[in-house]
């Protein structure tokens, strides 16, 4: 028997929500409480941040990716892992290192383990690109890491991840219409920083999820100033401003039963 969820929108402040009963352990032909939903939220919430810490720990190197001279950049997936965890704690309060002990639910903690897992498999297997000597630009960057990690992420855990812009550089990052509204609310000055935008819609068994993005030093190089003129991509800069809104990261979870 399937679940037939209510419409519900929720806007949700950061922090990291208490374990509650996990939706996967409901009784069979039982409805989703809202307390799943939360349990599943704060879940969707964990993954993006997690993904975008790695793309933070991928904008951090991109100095050392890009030096022609130097061939073995020592960047390996052990290193981008500890740098990750860092990122990571600070930014969502869960020690990776201490997961196994920690109060959240058995199958939240194994989604956050194979997005990790996904992640150092790209790092390892974009090695020969960024030890590559003589060259310049490896294009290594935030947005190719992000798109390799959902892509192979989704094949194993069913979780749909992906990268949103308002004007994607990117054709295949173009928002629905879910995506774009929560978009044109983080483009508001006003919104609050890192504040997620779900809705759970009936019919669908899914949660979605949208987290800001913002602009860092490392962004700006290609998205900053002057605005119209060309990047070392080959693509015209936004002009964005340090800590602007620069789109979101999109998760889409089932919601199933046991």
């Amino acid at each position: 028997m399937r679940w037939l969820l209510p419409m519900a929108f929720v806007v949700l402040t950061g922090g990291i929500l208490e374990p509650f009963l996990p939706v996967f352990e409901q009784p069979v032909g039982a409805q989703p409480t809202f307390q799943s939903i939360l349990e599943v939220e704060s879940t969707a919430r964990l993954l993006a941040i997690l993904l975008d810490s790695g793309r933070n720990v991928i904008d951090e190197n991109q100095a050392l990716f890009d030096n022609p001279e130097k061939g073995e950049k020592g960047f390996t997936p052990d290193v981008f892992e500890a740098r990750l965890r860092e990122v990571f704690r600070l930014r969502s309060g869960v020690d990776l290192g201490e997961l196994d002990s920690n109060r959240l639910a058995e199958w939240t903690k194994d989604l956050i383990r194979k997005l990790v897992q996904v992640s150092k498999q790209i790092v390892k297997e974009a090695q020969a690109e960024i030890n590559k000597q003589g060259i310049g630009f490896k294009g290594f960057i935030p947005a190719v890491f992000g798109s390799r990690v959902a892509t192979r992420y989704y094949n194993v855990s069913g979780v749909l991840m992906g990268q949103r812009a308002l004007v994607p550089r990117n054709p295949s990052n173009q928002p629905d219409p879910f995506e774009r509204a929560a978009l044109l609310e983080f483009a508001d000055p006003t919104y609050p920083k890192e504040k997620v935008i779900t809705e759970v819609i009936g019919g669908s068994h899914q949660l979605r999820l949208m987290l800001p993005l913002y602009a860092t030093r490392g962004c700006l190089e290609c998205h900053g100033e002057p605005k119209g003129t060309i990047d070392k991509t080959g693509y015209s800069r936004e002009g964005f401003q340090l800590g602007q809104n620069a789109g979101g990261i999109s998760v889409i979870i089932p919601i199933q039963e046991n």
